[in-house]
């Protein structure tokens, strides 16, 4: 179980590069500041530098969790990138009404917190897609290449038999 997890946490990694590249890409707010800003306040780091930082360390631990959900099940790239896309919806959900609001000092599923969250919706969300997609497919060529090394890696019963 713990391959799958590490499995998860290194497409974590990879997508949460890529999300992390994502939101640089999108101006927020009146002040048109970048997202790695946005997350930089919300982690009450000083420097714009550490939100850059807060993208993948958060891919990371969801990776994480996706890999212990998936277990051991075997699926194909096309299956886990659509599991990892509504994986990330769901993670989108949950930071839009929950997480961002609560690292903003906002009660979670209120009025307030829904137009805290308002200029940040649409960035995040496709954000969270892209990732969960990349973090599916990542983690799909992982647990191909262990079940391939795993397989490798063991004597060919046949020959045994016939020797």
């Amino acid at each position: 179980m713990h391959k799958t997890i590490a499995a998860g946490a290194a497409g974590g990694a990879i997508g949460g590069v890529v999300f992390d590249v994502l939101m640089r890409l999108f101006p927020v707010g009146t002040e048109h500041r970048s997202m790695v800003a946005f997350a930089a306040d919300l982690v009450r780091a000083g420097s714009p530098l550490a939100g850059w930082l807060v993208y993948p360390v958060y891919g990371i631990a969801i990776g994480a969790l996706f890999g212990w959900l998936l277990g051991h099940g075997a699926l194909d790239k096309v299956r886990a990138a659509m599991w990892g896309g509504l994986y990330g919806v769901g993670w989108w959900i949950a930071a839009e009404l929950v997480l961002i609001p609560v690292l903003l000092a906002v009660w979670p599923l209120s009025a307030s917190a829904v137009d805290r969250v308002r200029d940040v919706a649409l960035p995040l969300l496709v954000g969270h897609v892209v990732y969960g997609v990349i973090l599916g497919i990542a983690w799909s060529r992982f647990m191909e290449v262990r079940r391939s090394y795993r397989w490798a890696a063991r004597p060919d019963t046949n020959t045994r038999r016939a020797a």
